[in-house]
């Protein structure tokens, strides 16, 4: 079976047209929140997604084929398939090449570029996943930086709501911790304008930055 009969298959199994909704390739479930909508970032942008490549290697014991992996999400594009891996925590988005059959086995191309590391980082999860070992946790945000990010969206959302930026702080630390020192000489102050410096920053487009790892040059 070729790619084109692949799509025409996976067509008819989801027959719900999935591009050009809402001005997005592929449209968005309305009885889901945003935390279970499936999400397919370009790979320019999440340097998590792994391109699929029909294999050009004698297959090892139990190699895996682009079948076994058209499961949980999959969505069809004008030449692409993308498949996303939701049982992988988090989701896993591969992208198939067209011209592959499902029942031949796969690889996977990383370019040896500047996100090469990331994208080894998570085909080495795609393994773990394969073989059935345990799935090391995506690192590319800390528990440190998630707390940090919850505390940004809370002072935001705060601040939208016409909070100050003392209350806000009485919100995240406390009110005996805030009223414990004096206001305008307080470093929590400024811990909550880089909050909130930092979280404007984050909603206007800045949060792509979530999407690779953090590398010192």
């Amino acid at each position: 079976m070729l790619f084109s009969e692949l799509r025409d298959l996976l067509t008819n199994l989801f027959p719900i047209g999935w591009r050009a909704v809402g001005g997005c390739d592929f449209a968005a479930r309305p009885g889901l929140s945003a935390i279970d909508q499936p999400i397919f970032w370009s790979e320019t942008v999440d340097t998590a997604v792994l391109r699929l490549v029909a294999g050009r290697f004698p297959p090892g014991q139990g190699a895996a084929t682009l079948g076994d992996l058209c499961h949980d999400e999959v969505r069809i594009s004008e030449d692409e398939l993308h498949l996303l891996l939701r049982s992988i925590a988090p989701d896993l988005h591969l992208v198939a090449d067209p011209g592959m059959t499902p029942d031949a086995p796969v690889g996977v191309h990383i370019p040896l570029d500047s996100d090469g590391l990331d994208r080894i980082a998570a085909l080495d999860r795609l393994l773990r996943h394969l073989s059935g070992y345990k799935v090391p946790p995506d690192l590319r945000v800390t528990s440190q930086q998630r707390r940090r990010l919850k505390a940004m969206l809370r002072a935001c959302d705060a601040r939208r709501h016409n909070a100050s930026q003392r209350e806000i702080a009485e919100v995240i630390f406390g009110v005996e911790r805030v009223s414990s020192e004096h206001w305008k000489t307080s470093p929590l102050r400024d811990v909550i304008r880089d909050l909130l410096k930092d979280g404007a920053s984050m909603i206007s487009g800045g949060y792509r930055k979530l999407l690779r790892f953090r590398r010192r040059s």
